[in-house]
């Protein structure tokens, strides 16, 4: 049975949308009664909330306060009642580089994985140790294979996911604007569509196919005057018929049409075109888990992102438990401490009030209830000295484990015996760096940590066992002066 699953399911992830001037958001609510949304009459109801924010918060698509957008977050999920802590986020593009490789059909597998880590070294423009990355495989052609490739500078993304976190939002994928769009969009199979989509600075030419972003520029106003846009789309389309492409069509993205399975659950009245980047999102988060192979700018992969977010549910959950069963009992105890307390002194009253009376007869009964709640206190105390504080355990466990490494799975029996963990690293040399760090903690030892998939080199699962030194400590008689 996996507890992990147990404690920490849970089924609904929202879209986020964070721009410059607004942030907008969609997820779905259980609705008993839906008229407008269909003929069924249970089901979901699609929640739209859209929040202006100050102009200069998010300035070239970098966040410039992170704890204030955390707070504004963190309220609109508050006074909406957003029923999921899970979301996936759509961000600017201003600092996004996307790049489509083209390779040969005949390199397939392991072999276009190597083929994609050697291009990325020699063609992408950027230093790799300064960005996160991310590429995944389109449809390609009927000679090639392609893989688009996303890039976001470190500093950039942090800022973002930072603010998700204080806010309390659990974020599983971070993707560009421009991607969520193109799972939005309403589009013709096999068409491909060069958007302009028009904003007060400038302007973003993009073209998608098969729910495929392949080329974006954007043109500030600055450089360039509106008029001059159709010169621009012109040119895009002729470079995209000399490279082959047939059924090439224009469109403007404000007059575009949100998916058909979508337009009628959108509520009447609402400007559809200005959804597409929540809506797109959202999309995204029906995806089951372990099948989400979309670009994610996050340092870690969608899956390796649930497991992480399950995990960290699951350790609060487990230390919340811990901590009410210890107060629980920590009361039970003072309680009878106190009880036991006022029996004394209620008796101490007594016999200073007596002189030559005689001795009551149900002296001895209140002798034997002072004794009982003696053998009770002393069963309580007993107990507690033998009781684990497991969030401590947990604690310790997280502070040995480095960047790179994530825990999936935690087991133990006993805090003073064997702890095992199972989990991902992010490669060789992070796993075995990890292993020396363990080897060389002076809180553990018999450090066991078997080398397994040799030919792997990223990604490697692996599991861990070692022993603390001193485990007495974990128990509560060890924390009582």
């Amino acid at each position: 049975m996996n507890l992990l699953r147990i404690f920490t399911k849970e089924k609904r992830v929202a879209g986020i949308e964070i721009s410059d001037s607004v942030i907008r958001i969609a997820f779905w609510r259980p609705h008993k009664h839906i008229k407008d949304y269909g003929d069924s009459s249970h089901g979901d109801e699609l929640v739209l909330i859209e929040e202006p924010i100050p102009s200069n918060l998010i300035v070239g698509g970098v966040v410039t306060d992170i704890d204030f957008l955390g707070k504004i977050l963190r309220g609109i999920w508050i006074n909406s009642k957003v029923n999921t802590t899970y979301a996936i986020v759509a961000i600017p593009d201003d600092k996004i580089y996307s790049k489509i490789f083209s390779f040969p059909k005949s390199v397939e597998d392991a072999r276009l994985t190597e083929a994609m880590r050697l291009a990325i070294h020699f063609q992408l423009p950027i230093k790799t140790e300064d960005v996160y990355l991310d590429w995944e495989k389109t449809r390609g052609t009927m000679t090639t294979n392609e893989i688009l490739l996303s890039t976001i500078p470190r500093a950039v993304a942090d800022g973002y996911v930072s603010a998700l976190e204080k806010s309390g939002i659990k974020t599983l994928a971070l993707e560009s604007h421009l991607a969520a769009i193109a799972r939005s969009v309403r589009m013709v199979p096999k068409e491909t569509t060069i958007f302009t989509e028009v904003k007060p600075d400038g302007a973003t030419i993009f073209v998608l196919k098969d729910g495929i972003l392949r080329f974006s520029r954007t043109l500030p106003f600055n450089f360039i005057t509106e008029d001059k846009l159709p010169a621009e789309v012109s040119k895009v389309r002729l470079s995209l018929e000399s490279e082959g492409e047939g059924n090439i069509v224009e469109a403007d993205l404000s007059q575009a049409d949100i998916r058909e399975d979508y337009t009628d659950r959108i509520p009447g009245g609402t400007q559809k075109q200005k959804w597409f980047i929540a809506l797109g999102a959202l999309i995204r988060g029906k995806i089951p888990e372990g099948e989400d192979n979309l670009i994610s700018l996050l340092p870690v992969g969608t899956e390796e992102a649930y497991a992480y977010q399950r995990a960290t549910t699951f350790i609060v959950f487990m230390r919340n438990l811990i901590i009410g069963a210890s107060l629980f009992f920590v009361i039970a105890f003072l309680a009878t401490y106190l009880f036991m307390l006022s029996v004394a002194k209620s008796r101490s009253d007594k016999m200073s009030s007596l002189s030559a009376t005689t001795i009551p007869q149900d002296l001895a009964k209140l002798e034997k209830k002072i004794s009982d709640v003696n053998l009770i206190t002393n069963a309580g105390a007993s107990f507690l000295s033998q009781m684990p504080l497991w969030s401590e355990v947990l604690a310790s466990v997280i502070n040995l484990t480095p960047p790179g490494i994530t825990i999936s799975s935690f087991s133990s029996g006993d805090p003073k015996g064997k702890i095992t963990l199972s989990g991902l690293a992010r490669d060789r040399v992070t796993l075995n760096n990890y292993k020396k760090s363990l080897q060389a903690s002076p809180l553990i030892f018999e450090v066991e940590l078997p080398l397994t998939n040799l030919i792997q080199k990223e990604q490697l699962p692996f599991t861990v066992s070692f022993r603390f030194k001193n485990g007495e400590r974990f128990y509560f008689n060890a924390k009582t002066p």
